[in-house]
């Protein structure tokens, strides 16, 4: 017991180091809005911009400055330098927005020890806004705590949906859009914004009450994940014979949610 709050105030300091980061990565990105080229295609709609590099680069090079015994797993490098403690690092979630100007862009970035997620920042520049949590101490927006929100029907409910139509197995992306319109009968409004870590802050925030998802990258989920959970929502995962979708929530509705989308439900 006498060792928690040393291991708290590690943990704190230690996410300042990637606050700092992502706050200078995001001025970075702010000037390179709407002017970002294409280097590479890694997969069918799915581009990596010079954008993507650069501030991957700018990310990891501050963190190796100031982390030097932690390791990194990062979207684009995909590569993990260490074992049990490291970063994972998504440079920019929602290159498509960010390639087309759009400010619906994230930088996310969680903090792992032990193969368990202890700390994790969100950081929305064209907002500027800080999202954070720390194990069982809360989720906080620029420093005031956030909770989920407190909807209580399915009706009242404004659900995100992930990106449906990636990648070319067809059956699958009709399988997704099913889902879809299922939620689009029974829900107030969906949304689709194009960047998990966004949804994922958005629904700790109570902005949203539920998402689907099905990015299941650590690097698209497991910073906002934490959020989600110290907020107060709550976390499931289904799986089908084509395809496995996340459903999160802000937990009163999680039950509602998955009933609607079970492979029993009509469409």
């Amino acid at each position: 017991m006498e060792d928690t709050p040393i291991v708290a105030l590690d943990l704190a300091r230690t996410l300042k180091v990637a606050e700092a980061a992502a706050r200078a990565a995001g001025t970075y990105l702010l000037q390179k809005l709407g002017f970002a080229r294409v280097a590479s295609q890694k997969a069918l709609n799915d581009d990596l911009l010079d954008a993507d590099l650069e501030v991957e680069h700018l990310l990891l090079t501050h963190l190796r400055k100031e982390t030097p015994d932690l390791g990194i797993l990062s979207e684009e490098q995909v590569s993990q330098e260490a074992g049990k403690h490291y970063w994972i690092v998504d440079p920019l979630d929602g290159s498509a927005n960010f390639q087309r100007g759009s400010p619906l862009f994230a930088i996310a970035i969680a903090l792992v020890f032990n193969q368990v997620p202890q700390a994790s920042i969100v950081y929305l520049p064209t907002q500027n806004e800080m999202f954070t949590a720390i194990q069982n101490q809360g989720a906080f927006l620029n420093g005031k705590r956030i909770h989920v929100s407190s909807t209580s029907t399915i009706d009242q409910a404004i659900i995100h949906v992930g990106d449906f139509s990636k990648g070319n197995n067809t059956q699958q992306v009709y399988d997704r859009l099913g889902d879809v319109l299922q939620l689009i009968t029974r829900v107030r409004r969906v949304r689709m914004i194009g960047t998990a870590a966004m949804d994922l802050a958005y629904l700790a925030c109570g902005r949203a009450d539920g998402l689907i998802n099905y990015a299941n990258d650590p690097w698209d989920i497991e910073a906002g994940k934490l959020l989600l959970v110290e907020a107060g929502g709550q976390v499931s995962t289904r799986r089908y014979a084509n395809r496995t979708m996340a459903v999160y929530s802000n937990g009163i509705i999680h039950q509602d949610i998955e009933k609607l989308l079970s492979p029993s439900s009509s469409a």
